[in-house]
Order: C-alpha cells, then structure tokens, then sequence
C-alpha cells in the first residue's frame, strides 16, 4: 500500500524556470497564467529520445513523435506555451510498450497531434519508479486497472487530467463497433488526443481545477503509514527547516514500542489470503496469475514460523496454509511461465491455469522466483534430486548467464517480449522466440520415439495449444506453448517404459530444442540497464542459494562457489560504479557508460538487505560495514521521524518515504508498504534493521524497525494480507529473534550448515566474531564484543543475554533435516 504527502508547490518540479505574465512581471508557476499573445515564433519540437541513457527511450529515438525527456527545458515549455504534458511511462520488455510504438508514435497522424498540441515526454518506469507509482496510482482510481504503457496526460504543473495504458491505433477497433445498438466508438489514440485537447481548449480553467483537486485526492487515497501521528491534522510548517530537520538524540531506543497490531493479524492475513486461493491451479483468483513473491514466501513461513505463531494460526492450518505455497510453485514450475528451454521465468501468466504467459522475463521476477524455490527446496530436506531442486540450479544458472550477467558484474534488467521469428524478419512477434509448431518441432528433435514423449509432456500438437478465447487475433495460430502437463511417472505408465528413459529422451529433446533456438533464432533484445535495487535482490538471492549448495556436499559447492563470486562480483561493481564514497550518494541505474539519477528508498533497502546476506555468507565483515553505512543514509534522508508536530511534508509518525524530500518533478511523498510483484520499501527496510540490529548490538535499528510496522498499524488491522512483508516484522516486534554468534575461524561446519540451510522464517541471524580482532571496526562498533564467548564454535544468545554453544535441538529447530545426507 503506498502512502502520500503532498509536496510544497515549489518541490513539486524543482528548480523549474519561472514564467513572464502579459505585463513583463515574473511571477511564480500557478498554473492559470495565460499565454502571451504576441510571442517569437515557436520552434518546433525535436525528438530528444537519443540523449536518455536508457535503452528503452533511446529505442524511440526514430518515433514520429518529437519526445523529450523529463526536464527544466520540457516542463519549462509546457509552461510558456500553456500546453498539457503528455506524459508516456514504460519498459523495454514490454509486449504492449513495443506494439504502441509501432501501431501509433509511427502514425503520422498521432505524431502530429501530440508534437504540435502537448509536450510529449517519454519516461523509462525503472528508472522512476516514484512517478510510476504516483500516476498509476491515479490511472488505477480512473479504471481499477493498471498496465504498461502508462500514459497520462498532465497539467503543465505536472497534476494528472486523463490516463490509461494500451489503446488501440486509429482504426484498429472501427469493426467492433456495433451499428445497432448505438454504442459509443471504441477509445483509440485519435479519439483520445481529440477529446483531451478540446477539454484543455475549452474549459482550461475546469481542467485545471479538477486536476488540483485529483492531487489532494490522491493524497488521501495514499494515506497509508501516516495515520498513527499524535498530532490533530497535516499542519503546514512554518519554516522550511521544520520539514527536513527532525532529532531523534533524545529517544531512549531501548523503550518498547507499543500498538495494536499483533501476532492474530497472521491468522487473519491467512484467511483472507486463502479465500482467493485456486485449489486446482494454484496462484490467486480465477483470471490472469502473476507469481506474488511476498504472498507466496508468507506462506511458505508458516510452518516455520516460532510455535507461539503457528498456535495463533493453528498447527494442522499451518500446514494446508504452506502446502498453497507449495502447490502454487509446482503450478508454475510446470506451466507455460517457465521457459523450460532456456531457464528462466516470465512475468506472469494471461490465463487462470499458467498456459499462457506473458513474455517478458524480468531480472526481478527471476531472482524473487529463485528465492522462493530454494525456500520450497530447504523445506523437503534440500536434497540433491528432491523435489525442486532442479528448477533452483536452472533459475540461478540463467542469472549468471551472458544474458543476464554484463560482463562488468552487474545484472541486466530484462529480455523482451517480442523479437524476430528468423533472421532476416522485418517485423518483431509477441513470444517468437519461445514458440513451436508441431512440424517444427518435430523436425529439430529428429528421433520419432522422443518427439512423441516430448510432445505428450510439454503438450504440443499439431494446431498448436493456445486456446482459442485466448488468441482473438490468431497471434498463436498453430503455435506451441511449453508446459508440462503429464511427468515423467505418468508416462513411464502410459508408455511402458522406465522413468529414467522418459526423462532422459526429454533431455535429449530439450537440449537439441536449445541448440537450435540459439543457433537459427534471433535473440530478444536486452535492457542492458543495470539497477542497484534490482542488482540487490539478484545478490541476496545467488549469496542465500550458493551458501546452502556450499553446505550440501561437493558437487553442489561447486557450484555454490561459482553463485557466490557473481554475487561478490555483482556487489563490487555497485560499489564502484554506483557508490560515490566521497560524496556519500549512491546512484540509481548505470547505462551507457556511467551512473545517474540519485538512488531512492528502495534501492538502498535492497541493496543493504544483499550485503547483508553476503556478510552471514563470507563473515567478511567489509560487507556488514557497507550496509551499516547505507542504512544510517537511508535513515537520514527517508525516515520519517516522529515529532509532535506533523507537517505537509512529513507525518512523522515512522517508516521510510520512498523519495527525499523535495525530489524533482514528484507531486507526492510515498511511504510503499504494499507488496506487489517486488517486496515494499518498508518490508524490506524493517526487515534489515531488525537484522541489523541484531549484528550489530544497535537498539535504535531495533526500536526503528518496531516503529515502522507500527506506522502502517491502522490498514494491517483492517487489511493484513496486503502487507505480508510487514507482518514478518511483527514476529520479531513481539517475540524477539534467533541470534547465532560463529566464533573463530573454523566454527563447526554442520551448525554453520543448519543456518544456511534453513528456509527464511522468522528473524534469524548470524554473527562472525574472531576474538583476535576485537579492535577491527565491527569490534568498536559492537558495544557487546566484551561479552561474547572466546572458545570457538557456534553460540546461540539465551533470553538472560547469556550465549550458550548450540546443541542439537537447536539445529533441529531451524533445520529438521541437518543430520541427512543432502547433495553428496
């Protein structure tokens, strides 16, 4: 769930030029100026698209429409020439991002309308997700519905007029219009223009209104995280400084904190969570499925969670309710969002029973997917051939790929949807590169015998296997889909012959479909845009899935180590290429040669949260000093500390906003709470304090972190399951954590092996201490370094704030399985 402040008139675009009245009297941007009747000639509009760093804007570089980019100089026009900004928000994997492009910012008729009536400004949505979330946000109150692209068209002063996200090109939708039974012609680009443009032409003071009003609107729509303030009300401040400047010296951080939410808001997001459950197709709901990380990790928790916890929930529901989770992943591990050629996911799935999917494959999606299999994995046992272990190794060896991995370290962030079927194309397909027809198919695999048992298992027939409702516009004629819809037990049955055969003839098929996809197939482009928070959740998620194959016996630490120099690799390439040490600000997003656009909320979460993992991972304490350093920024520049006086620009009440204050050309303030396809702000940065916290022997990380879930207090009691990210901290919050201390150089392997193996849960963290280096820094930063033990070996802090040497029930605890033979 997002939240919002309103910004002052003067941040809401900062540092934009100011405009001259019909007198010649300069006077601050209100937005009812008129134009000036008697001006120089107005120099046309030229496209700018080749100046952005990003591959997605620079691949408009050729449009008809003349884009700009998000600047003084754009902004500063819309202003003197009192035109709407239309403002267009996208990604380069898009499906529907790469088909407006070609259908209509290559119509020369919706170029003209939009170059010569409004100021056309293209933004890539990774590299600005805080105006993303703001207009969708608006767009999702308009229609319920969000989507890319996201166009909307804006006010000079940046405040929304009209949205929505894929609309036909002129023409297209002529033929579905009825011609009896009088209803309106379907909205499409030129019916669009035409009608915003006359709204601002002739009822421009209307527009302006209603546009400002929508603002405040939003603002309450997006009130979340800021209800718990003492104050009466958002009062203005009285001087600037009041807003940016908040002490937190005089807060005893070793007080509790106190609030009504509690461990019953667990049962109650499980309920709900469950009401929406599909029992036969797993996932949530009964239309288009997306994988919901967040929901999906909650769920698998709960038989994991401490007992206290779990008789909230109940025991025998605890296991129905993880058992979802379980049933979830299988769905998607066999159906048509697996690629199950190349490895790899895509990003959701258009229909109820994962059949169909839509292409794109994020770098996102996938490291969310790889953490969630190895949790899945962990909790059977983490055994070699058990059940998902296969997809684990397949998803992060698509990580490291060249397709994924730049060569510099850092992690690219998508492949497209659309690309061309064969070399020599002129046009791009949705998905061509991951569909078959059944001659085609057959004709790669060469062996009748394993054509036939591929087919059965990925479903592939002679008119394809895209269902007909499904594909109006015979997109997919004749096309096959991967997905498994019988396994290797099944047909062994059918077929009469042993399991083994059937998955090794499956293997044969698969690697010569491989073979020839990368050899006589064009590849789907690449956004080779490298984004820190991204480049976080893909370290965390390699560091979390190389410890435990590291710990799984000598095939699978071969390959652990080779996960765990990438995620090195990775975090050393942010540090150099993002991270300005000297000046103390770390950056967004590296493209075309260098970093740019200073980092928000969730990139500092993610990244701290990745870093923290290789800490645990390497006892490599440089790691753990980084992260320490990055969250004290964080806390400086998007807390909202509490005062007893909230302002317009703070509520101060706790948690993190999810832009600084004053951020440029941003209407709002967000506090991002809602897990949505990745973890929220505020899940991740609770998260990291608590752990934090207890590394580090730091009481305000503790005391922020109970403070922050206490900031969304209000909606978890009326809405838990959107917040399944916050509610974790609650256990914490209530019931403390599990602290492990690893003392020495070589503490026993088989505790050490329990820790990384243990599926996440509740808090849980490990500690390095090597007693001859009490004066390094984390031995000044610890105050509790006196007291721990010096004996080496694995320690577990006691409730007393004694460390006692861990026994076996406490390895049976956080790892059933520590005992067993896993991947010799």
């Amino acid at each position: 769930m997002m939240s919002a402040q309103l910004q002052q008139p003067s941040q809401a675009g900062a540092q934009l030029p100011t405009s001259e009245n019909k007198s010649g009297e300069v006077t601050a941007p209100s937005g009812e100026e008129q134009p000036n009747p008697i001006e120089a000639k107005v120099e046309p509009l030229k496209n700018r698209a080749g100046d952005s760093k990003s591959p997605f804007v620079r691949g408009h570089s050729d449009s008809l429409v003349a884009w700009q980019l998000l600047d003084d100089d754009a902004v500063g026009r819309a202003k003197r020439e009192n035109k709407l900004i239309f403002l267009s928000i996208g990604f380069l994997a898009s499906h529907y991002c790469h088909l407006t492009r070609q259908e209509s910012f290559f119509n020369p008729k919706v170029a003209s309308l939009l170059n010569e009536n409004f100021i056309p400004i293209l933004i890539d949505r990774d590299e600005r997700p805080d105006l993303d979330n703001i207009y969708m946000s608006y767009n999702q109150s308009l229609s319920g519905s969000g989507g890319w692209p996201l166009n909307v068209f804006l006010t000079p002063e940046l405040e929304p007029v009209f949205s929505g996200t894929y609309w036909a090109a002129p023409g297209v939708q002529d033929d579905a219009v009825s011609e009896t039974d009088g209803a309106e012609k379907p909205l499409d680009w030129l019916v669009v223009i035409k009608k915003v443009l006359a709204s601002w032409v002739d009822e421009e003071s209307r527009v302006r209104e209603e546009a400002k009003k929508m603002v405040v609107e939003l603002s309450h729509l997006s009130a979340e995280g800021t209800l718990n303030h003492a104050g009466d009300g958002f009062l203005q401040s009285t001087t600037p400084s009041a807003q940016v400047e908040a002490t937190t010296a005089t807060i005893d951080y070793s007080r509790e904190v106190y609030g009504e939410v509690d461990l019953d808001q667990i049962e109650e997001a499980y309920e709900r969570i469950t009401r929406t459950f599909d029992p036969m197709f797993g996932g949530f709901g009964l239309e288009d499925k997306f994988p919901t990380p967040a929901k999906l990790s909650l769920l698998l928790r709960a038989t994991r969670f401490p007992k206290v916890v779990q008789d909230v929930v109940g025991p025998n529901d605890c296991t129905y309710i993880t058992g979802m989770g379980l049933h979830t992943l299988r769905r998607i591990a066999n159906g048509a969002v697996h690629d199950h050629i190349g490895g790899g996911f895509h990003r959701y799935s258009i229909t109820r029973d994962w059949s169909l999917p839509a292409f794109e494959k994020m770098l996102i999606d996938n490291v969310l997917l790889l953490g969630l299999f190895l949790d899945v994995w962990l909790l059977s046992g983490g055994a070699k051939y058990g059940e998902f272990a296969d997809v684990v190794i397949e998803v992060a060896d698509y990580l490291i790929s060249d397709r994924i991995l730049s060569e510099k370290g850092g992690f690219f962030t998508s492949e497209a949807a659309d690309s061309y079927n064969r070399k020599g194309d002129k046009v791009m397909q949705n998905g061509a590169y991951y569909m078959w027809t059944r001659k085609e198919f057959d004709a790669i695999i060469g062996d009748e015998q394993d054509s036939e048992i591929a087919a059965a298992y990925w479903n592939v027939h002679e008119h394809g296997n895209v269902r007909r409702e499904n594909d109006p516009h015979d997109e997919f004629l004749n096309q096959n889909i991967l997905h498994i819809v019988k396994n290797a037990t099944r047909l062994s049955k059918q077929l009469g012959i042993s399991e083994d055969e059937v998955k090794q003839r499956i293997e044969v098929a698969r690697e010569k479909l491989r073979s020839y996809r990368q050899k006589e197939r064009v590849q789907p482009d690449i956004d080779t845009k490298i984004v820190t928070s991204y480049n976080g959740m893909a370290i965390a998620a390699l560091t979390r899935t190389a410890l435990a194959l590291l710990h799984s016996g000598a095939v699978a630490s071969e390959r652990g180590k080779k996960y765990l120099e990438v995620a090195k690799s990775a975090a050393l390439f942010v540090k150099k290429e993002l991270w300005d040490d000297e000046k103390k600000i770390l950056y967004r997003v590296y493209s075309d040669g260098c970093a740019y656009i200073e980092a928000f909320a969730e990139d500092y979460a993610l990244l701290i949260e990745g870093l923290v993992e290789l800490y645990e991972g390497t006892a490599d304490e440089s790691w753990l000093r980084w992260a320490d350093e990055l969250q004290a920024l964080q806390i400086k520049l998007f807390y909202d500390n509490p005062t007893p006086t909230p302002t317009t620009a703070n509520a101060r009440c706790g948690a993190f906003y999810s832009t600084v204050l004053g951020a440029p050309y941003t209407l709002l303030r967000i506090k991002d709470a809602m897990d949505t396809s990745q973890p929220s702000v505020n899940a991740v940065s609770v998260s990291n304090l608590f752990r934090l916290g207890g590394l580090l022997g730091d009481k305000k990380y503790t005391y922020l972190a109970k403070e922050s879930v206490n900031a969304f207090g209000v909606e978890m009691l009326e809405h838990p399951n959107l917040f399944p990210g916050l509610l974790c901290g609650i256990i914490p919050w209530k019931l403390g954590g599990r602290h492990w201390i690893a003392v020495g150089e070589n503490p026993a392997p088989a505790q050490l092996a329990a820790f990384h193996k243990a599926p996440r849960a509740a808090l849980f963290t490990l500690r390095h201490h090597d007693p001859r280096k009490e004066d390094s820094w984390l031995g000044q930063r610890d105050i509790r370094v006196s007291s721990f033990p010096q004996e080496q070996g694995v320690y577990t802090l006691s409730p007393d704030g004694t460390y006692r040497m861990l026994d076996d029930s406490d390895l049976n605890q956080v790892d059933p399985f520590h005992s067993s033979t896993s991947l010799a």
